[in-house]
């Protein structure tokens, strides 16, 4: 069996099993979040590996030739020696330069980077505690207007790196940044399309900027938002979005609540956010649509797309992995692409 070199200690790997997976199989602890090669928490640097191949899948150029690799997507054949990535190649510091509650559990900060940071609205970063522990969370600004990085953070009752950030960082804080990763973002050749996006909890915050940037560029679809939550009160961008639907006549918004008890105004709709959008949209053929939430809204929510006519490459979806990040007594929670 391939032998994996780490800190100078030698762990035996099994058969088809990641860096990743052998490290944590020995008790070693190292940064990961999705276990799938999109977040690229688990970077690390190998002797060996410096050509294109599942285990770089998704880095830069200047990255694979330094040998950087996913530990959670590569599966060593040979004896392989790994190392962490170098910090400063990959994260970046930013300042909070403010901080405000959005709801009871939804956090929006909004960051400057130390260095410019190239991203689509849409795109997702990453951002790393003092401890070591990495989330993931979507952009909600729009870099040709915005001069800084606004993200929407939930906070989670078992998450610490949410409750770090909504109870515990503040303005003028200093917090480590990496990205922006992802492809779900607006396209401008898709200026005439229509466009269905569906959303559960913060979820909506990679939207918004999809939105804005949409509109930046006058799109002339339509654009239809359904933002679905259990309850009227979790709508937490619930006015802005009225108004915003107001003075954009393509600019369609369904606010969903699916509790039992359905909510008492009439603005919202009773019911979740994709059952009601794929009721009044049973025809998608030539749509583009974006899904952002929940992993199993978005699972079910591409498959009902797709028979409702959407052709695969037009559907762009940002689900929301919730995963243990270590084997310990405690859980914490997690996403690929995490707005916890």
């Amino acid at each position: 069996m391939p032998v994996i070199t780490y800190q100078g200690e030698q762990y035996v790997s099994k058969a088809d099993e990641s860096v990743l997976d052998t490290l944590l199989r020995h008790q070693i602890n190292i940064p990961y979040s999705c276990n799938a090669g999109v977040c690229h928490c688990c970077i690390m640097v190998s002797d060996s590996i410096k050509q294109p191949c599942p285990a770089n899948l998704g880095l830069r150029d200047t990255l694979i030739a330094q040998g950087y690799i996913l530990a959670c997507q590569c599966k060593p054949t040979d004896a392989i020696t790994v190392k962490h990535a170098d910090e400063y190649d990959i994260f970046a510091d930013a300042i909070v330069i403010e901080k405000n509650m959005l709801s009871d559990t939804v956090c929006q900060l909004k960051l400057h980077s130390a260095i410019d940071l190239y991203y689509r609205a849409g795109q997702y970063i990453n951002i790393r505690m003092p401890n070591g522990q990495i989330r993931s969370y979507s952009l909600a600004s729009l870099p040709s207007y915005d001069d800084y990085i606004e993200l929407h953070i939930k906070r989670m009752s078992n998450g610490e790196v949410s409750h770090w950030l909504c109870d515990d960082i503040k303005q003028g804080d200093t917090v480590e940044i990496q990205g922006a990763y992802g492809d779900c973002f607006y396209l401008t050749h898709h200026v005439e399309r229509d466009i269905v996006m569906i959303a559960t909890g913060t979820g909506l915050a990679p939207l918004i900027g999809i939105i804005r940037d949409a509109l930046a560029h006058g799109h002339q679809g339509t654009i239809q938002l359904y933002h679905g939550d259990r309850d009227h009160q979790d709508l937490y961008l619930d006015n802005e979005l009225q108004a915003m639907a107001e003075q954009y006549e393509n600019l369609a918004y369904f606010p969903c609540v699916s509790a039992i008890e359905p909510a008492t105004d009439n603005r919202f709709f009773h019911g979740r956010a994709s059952d009601l959008a794929f009721s009044q949209n049973k025809d998608l053929k030539n749509y583009c649509v974006y899904l952002c939430g929940s992993p199993a809204m978005v699972k079910s929510a591409k498959k009902q797309a797709y028979l409702n006519g959407a052709d695969m490459k037009n559907i762009y979806a940002d689900p929301f992995i919730t995963k243990e990040l270590r084997q310990s007594d405690s859980t914490t929670d997690m996403r690929r692409r995490s707005s916890d």
